[in-house]
């Protein structure tokens, strides 16, 4: 199960990024008529915009998320080189080892749009490896490149940067230091990727490098697994657009399905998934949970126009529609809860020590739910169930007691929580309703003070009559007592 809290150190860590850099350039406007030169529209310009592209795109999607970023590579002495250049800066983005060469023409994409329908692109573009010049500067600063870096990405778009000499120095150097390297590849090449982390190819490059037509989920994870043991990855991780992704290793593949629901627009979406690995890598996430985060974060993108990027409240607030994030800390459920609030939705609150997970829970929780639109339960810590019942108690586990809580479908969000009672708790997060038993209608209840303060309510459900913990533990002693 992930803490989401994790996710929030991503603001200390230090992604080291190299590969192909270039300009996107967006000319808008109107179309009203043909041309009567020739039978094309004519464009009636109403705005231009640039944005980083190529490389650049995964960088400002590491930025967005709000992570640090240092750069190499190299640009030219010209003005989608100065914009490059000056984009980074303006981001707080280390350019220290970024270089401008004479020699190098920065690539220069634009792109004619109206009504969002793309009508023409015109590459402006020399391909060509950068200069044996830089090549030998990097090599005799890799170490200091490297330093403090969590994790590296190689954005190879076959421009020329990402060659096998450059990628080589790169990725032997990151694994003498254990940095993880993460590479997202193009063309035939996967020679020059040998010894990195992992590889990110959609299905078109898996087939272009594989020289053979894929259609079956067999010939997926053969072929994957012959380019890892071939150059010596950990893991291959295959983007399929609206069959989301393919975990492969050398003994298996497992399969993340899309969460997009509106695809306005798959460009960058690719980068998103890099530069989310690339994170994951770093905060020591396991691959399930990489894919996860990747494919959430790939269904925001999409439902954008253009090269997007996400912030983290955007990829928090995707989080909370997926089951796989259910245990929250307060740190995270701001976030949560914010994105709730304004969508609408009815806050359900509950506690309990949940030890020994029976069908009386189920019933309550069954009650809870209906009550409003989201459920999130409190389970007690294990030093709080002591506090509450006796040194002989918890009977399971807090970390267990949290996992069979949030496996249950009826259950939104699960916190743990390390007081005896609840009203801390339910000060911070101020959820619309607070159940409680029937037990405890003629008792005194501490929180009930603090839940009317914010204007919140207190409602008291039935319970299944019989079905309590210590009425099954007493029923287990009595069997198995007498053995």
């Amino acid at each position: 199960m992930m803490e989401v809290e994790k996710l929030l150190e991503l603001k200390t860590k230090n992604i080291l990024v190299f590969g192909d850099y270039m300009v996107d350039k967006y000319i808008f406007g109107k179309v009203n008529r043909i041309s009567p030169e020739a039978p094309v529209p004519v464009i009636e310009i109403t705005n231009e915009q640039l944005k980083l592209g190529g490389t650049g795109n995964v960088i400002n999607n590491l930025v967005s998320l709000g992570t640090n970023v240092r750069v190499l590579g190299c640009v030219g002495y010209d003005k989608p080189g100065e914009f490059i250049i000056n984009s980074f800066i303006n981001n707080q983005i280390d350019v220290k080892y970024l270089k401008q060469y004479p020699e190098i023409k920065t690539i220069q994409k634009t792109r004619v749009v109206s009504k969002k329908q793309q009508f023409m692109r015109i590459d402006d573009e020399i391909v060509r490896e950068l200069p044996n010049e830089y090549y030998e500067y990097v090599k005799s600063n890799i170490q200091e490149i490297l330093k403090d870096i969590d994790s590296v990405i190689i954005s190879d778009y076959a421009k020329g940067a990402v060659s096998e000499n450059f990628s080589q120095l790169i990725i032997q150097n990151a694994n003498k230091l254990n940095i993880p390297v993460i590479v997202d590849p193009k063309g035939n090449n996967y020679k020059k990727y040998n010894g990195a982390t992992l590889c990110t190819p959609n299905m078109k490059e898996l087939q272009d490098v594989s020289n053979v037509k894929i259609t079956t989920e067999e010939e997926i994870f053969d072929n994957g697994k012959e380019i890892i043991e071939k150059i010596n990855l950990d893991n291959l991780v295959v983007t399929r657009s609206e069959d989301g992704i393919s975990l492969i290793n050398k003994t298996e593949k497992k399969d993340f399905p899309a969460k997009a629901k509106d695809v306005i627009d798959v460009s960058g979406a690719g980068d998103t998934v890099v530069a989310i690995i690339a994170i994951s890598k770093a905060l020591k996430f396991d691959m399930d949970e990489t894919c996860i985060l990747a494919n959430l974060a790939a269904s925001i993108v999409v439902s954008k126009f253009g090269t997007s990027t996400l912030s983290l409240d955007e990829l928090a607030s995707a989080i909370t529609i997926s089951p796989n994030f259910k245990l929250i800390e307060i740190s995270t459920a701001k976030y949560i809860l914010n994105e709730l609030r304004l969508k609408n939705k009815k806050i359900v609150f509950t506690n309990g020590c949940f030890d020994l997970l029976h069908v009386g829970h189920i019933h309550s929780f069954e009650q809870a739910k209906k009550m409003g639109d989201v459920l999130i339960v409190a389970v007690n810590s294990d030093l709080s169930v002591k506090e509450n019942k006796s040194d002989l108690r918890p009977i399971i586990s807090e970390n267990d007691r949290i996992k069979m809580v949030c496996s249950l479908e009826i259950v939104d969000y699960v916190i743990l929580m390390e007081d005896k009672t609840p009203e801390k708790l339910i000060s911070l997060i101020q959820p619309d309703i607070c159940v409680k038993g029937s037990d405890w209608k003629e008792k005194n209840i501490p929180e009930k003070s603090v839940i009317e303060s914010y204007g919140g309510k207190l409602e008291f459900i039935e319970l299944e009559k019989g079905k309590s913990t210590t009425n099954i533990i007493d029923k287990v002693i009595n069997v198995y007592g007498k053995k």
